[in-house]
């Protein structure tokens, strides 16, 4: 995992709109089309992507173009379970679609106890805002070649186990995205192509 010490800003009128929504209406209106929603959602990304370095929250897999990943807006603290937090910036990091998916995180849980401010809450998960993932969780290895993940507390074997982390499959796409990053600036155009067309076969 990542930690990031900024997050998505939303400028005031467009919070102030949101903020008008009923608290129990703000998860339906998250798929809306209206013009304060549609703003939002667009800086989560935008803005998430830039913050993250185009890298999943929780996996550390490249997202977007650089991973050929889907990003999503994820809410740490479900909006289903949460919708208080619905809108909520420091609440939402840009996650690949395995991660955010249903199979893996999906709507579970992951606040232990909830308070009114949300900085104050007790959460199950390693939080990429609130807490510093070196505490919680650790990666084997020789840096940069560090792809096995292994818990350091509770909190970071909760976060493993629930989202997955720890999988054949999570290790292998880090160490394919870890020795693109490694090799990509010193090859050529046409060995880029080469070494990405090799990669990207290993996962099939």
């Amino acid at each position: 995992m990542i930690r990031f010490k900024k997050w998505a800003l939303i400028d005031a009128n467009t919070i102030a709109t949101l903020d008008k929504y009923p608290v129990e209406k703000r998860p339906s209106r998250w798929d809306g089309q209206t013009k304060a929603v549609k703003k939002f959602k667009d800086e989560v990304l935008k803005q998430g992507l830039a913050i993250q370095e185009q890298k999943c929250a929780w996996c550390t897999l490249n997202v977007g173009t650089l991973g050929r990943r889907t990003a999503h807006r994820d809410h740490i603290a479900p909006k289903a379970k949460y919708p208080q937090w619905t809108f909520f910036a420091k609440n939402l990091i840009i996650a690949c679609e395995y991660c955010n998916g249903f199979a893996v995180k999906g709507e579970i849980n992951t606040v232990s106890k909830v308070e009114d401010v949300y900085e104050n809450c007790i959460f199950h998960v390693v939080h990429p805002y609130l807490d510093d993932p070196s505490d919680h969780l650790e990666f084997l290895g020789d840096s940069p070649l560090s792809v096995t993940i292994r818990s350091r507390t509770p909190k970071g074997l909760w976060t493993i186990d629930k989202l997955q982390l720890d999988t054949a499959g999570a290790t292998m796409e880090r160490a394919k995205d870890r020795l693109l990053e490694m090799y990509m600036n010193d090859l050529s155009p046409a060995q880029k192509g080469l070494l990405k067309s090799a990669s990207d076969s290993l996962g099939k």
